[in-house]
């Protein structure tokens, strides 16, 4: 028995030899050379599972437990496994879906007429966000009919195409306090205002931080919020193209510190008509800002 062992591990090391001296005793003079194996089956990589996300309450989050497809590799496969865990949002209903080149797909969903615009954000965001976990998959599109089969919208969509609300504070509460802090006429400073503010049902408190800095006509006139979300405590607040004429950074600071002390927020991302703008004013607004100290 050891003699068996003891001639295997003799074998053993032989066979490291040779290969060491086909990998290392070249006409290079003993240059290291990497081999890359590319026929590696793909099944015994590490394989962390997929997160299935879904709607609550106004924000989209993973479930605690990731799935293991059976099939990782075939792109069909993992999506029939994922739709069948999947939770929708009562009144939105899964139809089927339609493979395309390079692994695209379009799914299909049906709607009731009830369901309203945020909800079915917010439920695009979870199919989106979930399918784009899947191996080798391609553009996902989906289709949302809704129940006289009549199309309702079409587009393609990866998980940044969304922002959606995360941990807003709930709306329809009787009152809130926000604060507001405004350019100072002639000063460099900002001055801070407390206001106690009812909410309306289909108002975010940080819509409504907006509103009354448009009222306390903080931004050139004309100014319109055309939209706001807030995703992982990052508010994107996009407004009509007269932003652009802003003469005082503390306009834009204004907004800016306003939005940043609401509790769920830490910063802030300026859009114009839905775009990023490298600078409004002299303000570099490129990247998301954060509460600033002025004066």
């Amino acid at each position: 028995m050891k003699r068996g062992i003891i001639r295997k591990l003799h074998r053993g090391i032989w066979m490291l030899l040779v290969l060491l001296c086909l990998s290392g005793c070249g006409e290079d003079g003993g240059a290291i050379t990497e081999t890359v194996i590319d026929t590696v089956d793909s099944n015994l990589s590490e394989d962390h599972g997929i997160l299935i996300y879904h709607v609550e309450g106004r924000t989209v989050v993973a479930d605690e437990k990731r799935v293991q497809l059976k099939k990782p590799d075939l792109v069909a496969n993992s999506i029939e496994e994922i739709m069948d865990v999947l939770p929708l949002v009562d009144g939105i209903r899964f139809q089927g879906y339609a493979m395309g080149e390079n692994n695209s797909v379009v799914l299909s969903f049906q709607v009731a007429d009830d369901i309203g615009k945020e909800t079915l954000l917010l439920e695009k965001a979870a199919v989106v966000t979930t399918i784009e976990q899947i191996r080798n998959i391609g553009a996902i599109s989906l289709s949302i009919r809704n129940q006289k089969d009549e199309v309702l919208e079409e587009g393609s969509y990866t998980g940044k195409s969304f922002y959606y609300y995360d941990s807003v504070i709930p709306n329809g509460q009787n009152s809130g306090q926000i604060t507001l802090y405004l350019p100072e006429t002639g000063k460099k400073g900002l001055s801070v205002q407390s206001l106690v503010v009812t909410l309306q049902l289909d108002v975010s408190v940080e819509e409504e931080v907006v509103r009354q800095l448009i009222s306390h006509n903080v931004f050139p006139e004309g100014t319109e919020l055309i939209s706001i979300a807030v995703t992982q405590k990052v508010a994107y607040v996009d407004l009509s193209s007269e932003f652009l004429n802003v003469q005082d950074p503390n306009q834009v600071y204004s907004l800016v510190n306003s939005i940043c002390k609401l509790p769920h927020i830490n910063s802030i991302q300026i859009l114009v008509n839905g775009e990023k703008r490298d600078k409004i004013g002299t303000v570099d607004t490129h990247v998301p800002l954060q509460f600033t100290n002025i004066g």
